[in-house]
């Protein structure tokens, strides 16, 4: 079954918030490293923040929750674990794992390779990031 391609009413102008759509390489993104865990952070969008995690073999992120942000984040690489609320759960390249608000939550790589996944969230309640528009 072919995919219809759905046309777009955009130009390439200015969006309605002001923010622009965008492409950018992971190679090129900047972030930081804490404890064999390296965070590289995107939050150039009104409402959302992406980020590319990298948690070396025996490491794990920070354990905690969040009561403004859910996340969903898609395993690209590696194998480990997750612990949601009280349980723990086995995860692999090519898995999606979707973290509601005020989820206690902390990934752990016990694989060779390191455990590599996207991690997007959404802050349902926080404003638009509302930039002028020029015209």
């Amino acid at each position: 079954m072919a995919m219809q391609q759905k046309q777009s009413n955009y130009t390439g102008g200015d969006c309605m918030s002001g923010i622009q759509p965008f492409v950018k390489r992971i190679s090129e993104m900047e972030g930081y490293e804490k404890e064999g865990v390296t965070f590289l952070e995107e939050a150039d969008a009104e409402t959302l923040s992406a980020n590319y995690v990298r948690v070396q073999r025996g490491q794990s992120t920070s354990a905690g929750y969040h009561d403004d942000e859910e996340e969903v984040y898609v395993v690209t690489g590696g194998k480990g674990t997750i612990m949601l609320a009280d349980r723990i759960r086995e995860v692999q390249a090519g898995d999606m794992v979707y973290i509601p608000r005020n989820t206690f939550h902390q990934v752990t790589c016990n694989s060779v390779e390191p455990l590599e996944y996207i991690c997007v969230a959404n802050w349902p309640d926080r404003p638009a990031k509302l930039q002028p528009i020029h015209r």
